[in-house]
């Protein structure tokens, strides 16, 4: 073997024990990892290798046996810095004469030795010391505990649940769970028979552990964040400004479960008039509330360095955002007020006592808003990640759906002179076009025919001439919300627009109305009951949807196997059927969902749990009711 030949293998066997001593120290750390971060046993392995790393270059290779084998005499630095040197047989032969093996063979044995002795150490001292003692922070890994292995015949588990860091909620431990309630994004991990680590989904969930006889089953009850609760108390109300001058005073108030992390007021002024529309917007007083739950926001302004003009009108609110990183994570807004600048001819009307029309200013108002964010977003989608973008074209959506339901209730109570939910307006939008069905309304009504109806006629009533404008703003809403939701904003502003125009004509429409005193209200008690008949028809008894009752049914179905398993001795079957059952509640019967819980603490308790599956069997089928035919009448 020749001196080169000698060096590279002395240079092998080290980088190959070195790499061994790295992977002992990764999985030496690797035991911790219920107690340390996941890429704590990477970075110790890294970190090791790091500190050997001269055992991958031959010079640093060379000068180490230099160092540690004086009877050299600095032959191999000399041969590897000049590898023609015309002493290079003396050189060669003393390097060959001399013994590196002793010196080679116990380095090696220090690179994988001390990983070793750190995996013995973890196994055998540390993870017992953790598992018998409590971290400072709630994190804790569990032992096992006799009695409760005993009651329920399974072994110690527990869960530790860290809320997100901005909440400032403390780290939380739950032993032996069965259902987990906790804010979406909190990190869950799991310690004791089974290890895990999760992250609390948004939708209620259930995790299976184990399998076979030793199969756990843990529910997940996510807790949405909600946004913050603003008011706007100064100014109080929508007011017209006889001239744009003097100082406006603005107050606000907000108040959030975990912390507000700023607030402030958004400001839009429009000019214009007909269709020709100018807006200017503007953030004023931003201030970092620095996670106060309840927080107080004010400020000024001078009205005559807006440069308002007679007609203009100044929209208000104000906007707090809590600390939540998410990126659909919405902002709380208060109430929008509304500040016009008197004009000229506005109160040349005749006098007369007449009943004012419901307000259709904030719809306007609304509108307007919805157009600068639409605009904002086309103009933003360049720079806006997909994701972020789709989600933002879609929250705008979403308004733009509760802009359309306002507007179509105010023409459902002009038209039919009652009172329509949601509900109401849904149904009709379900079996005609948005415009037909509401001209439908107007119609029965009036007795007109609802042909042609987004076409001015002559011979309309009044009430159809003053609401023809909402009818073609409620139908351009609805193709606006249909374009926001394929995330198209580009394709929705001209309808938005339309919508826009279309409630100044209303407006406009209003300022001549019918004479006479609003007709005196009269209850049908017939009617409300529903037990009497109309046009001939008699409606009969109404009765729960089919798929309802068939839902219900199956659902007792299934607490009722439950039950029968504890009557067959088969408590760990019957846990897991109810808390699958309870998680599937949740959504659609919260009480039925809450009372199994307690039954399903009670039978993994080892408690009677009679009173408490009997208080879940009532809120799942209500009380029992004595039918009208019993023969006992009760003294």
């Amino acid at each position: 073997m020749t001196v080169a030949q000698r060096i590279e293998a002395t240079r092998a066997f080290l980088a190959v024990t070195t790499l061994i001593g790295a992977a002992v120290v990764f999985v030496a750390v690797r035991g911790l990892q219920p107690n340390f971060g996941g890429v704590l046993p990477a970075a110790a392995a890294l970190a090791s290798v790091w500190v050997c790393r001269g055992v991958f270059v031959r010079r640093d290779v060379v000068l180490w046996l230099e160092s540690r084998l004086p009877e050299l005499r600095y032959s191999l630095v000399a041969l590897h810095e000049d590898p023609k040197s015309r002493f290079r047989p003396a050189l060669e032969a003393r390097a060959l004469a001399t013994d590196v093996r002793r010196v080679v063979a116990l380095a090696g044995l220090r690179l994988v030795g001390v990983p070793a002795a750190i995996l013995a150490v973890t196994q055998f001292a540390v993870l017992p010391f953790l598992a018998r003692s409590d971290a400072a922070d709630g994190s804790r890994t569990v032992g096992h505990d006799a009695r409760r292995g005993a009651a329920s015949g399974r072994d110690a588990f527990s869960a530790i649940i860290k809320p997100p860091s901005y909440t400032r909620i403390a780290i939380d431990t739950i032993d032996d769970p069965t259902a987990i309630a906790a804010l979406v994004g909190s990190e869950i991990r799991f310690i004791g028979a089974h290890t895990d680590r999760v992250t609390m989904p948004r939708r209620p969930t259930v995790l299976r552990f184990g399998a076979g006889a030793s199969e756990r089953l843990v529910a997940l009850e996510p807790r949405a964040d909600s946004s913050p609760h603003v008011v706007l108390s100064l100014p109080a109300r929508d007011t017209v400004l006889p001239n744009a001058s003097g100082v406006l005073t603005l107050s606000a108030s907000a108040r959030d479960d975990y912390g507000i992390a700023s607030g402030w007021f958004e400001m839009i002024v429009s000019s214009g008039d007909g269709e020709s529309f100018k807006f200017r917007d503007a953030i004023i007083a931003r201030t970092a509330a620095n996670g106060a739950r309840d927080f107080q926001l004010s400020a000024s302004i001078r009205l005559d360095t807006l440069g308002l003009r007679p007609g203009d009108i100044v929209h208000l609110r104000a906007v707090a955002r809590d600390a939540n990183p998410a990126s659909d994570a919405e902002s709380g807004n208060s109430e929008t007020r509304t500040l016009r600048v008197y004009r000229r001819g506005e109160s040349d009307s005749v006098e007369i006592e007449a009943l004012p029309p419901p307000e259709v200013g904030k719809s306007e108002l609304s509108q307007r808003m919805l157009i600068i964010m639409t605009e904002k977003l086309v103009t933003q989608s360049r720079s806006l990640a997909r994701n972020a973008f789709v989600t933002e074209s879609r929250s705008i959506g979403t308004e733009q759906t509760r802009l359309r339901k306002r507007v179509g209730q105010i023409i459902f109570t002009r038209l039919t002179g009652e009172e329509a939910d949601e509900d109401a307006v849904e149904a009709m939008a379900d079996t005609l076009s948005p415009a037909d069905a509401l001209l439908k309304a107007a119609s029965d009504a009036t007795g007109a025919g609802a042909a042609n109806p987004l076409e001015p006629a002559e011979g309309d009533s009044p009430v159809i001439a003053v609401n023809r404008p909402l009818l073609e703003a409620f139908n351009a809403m609805w193709e606006a919300e249909r374009r926001l939701g394929i995330s198209e904003p580009r394709q929705a502003l001209p309808y938005m627009r339309s919508a826009l125009a279309a409630i100044q004509r209303a407006r406009a429409a209003e300022r001549v109305y019918l004479r006479g005193r609003p007709p005196k209200i009269v209850l049908d008690i017939v009617r409300i009951r529903l037990s009497g008949k109309k046009d001939g028809i008699n409606p009969g008894e109404r009765s729960p949807r089919a798929s309802a009752v068939a839902a219900l049914l199956e659902r007792h179905a299934r607490f009722s196997s439950a039950l029968q398993l504890l009557a067959n001795d088969s408590a760990s079957a019957a846990i897991d059927s109810l808390t699958l059952l309870r998680v599937e509640a949740l959504t659609d019967q919260p009480a039925f969902a809450s009372a199994l819980s307690t039954a399903v603490n009670d039978l993994r308790s080892g408690r009677d749990a009679t009173l408490s599956l009997g208080a879940a069997r009532r809120a799942l089928v209500g009380l029992p009711q004595r039918g009208s035919n019993s023969r006992w009448r009760g003294q």
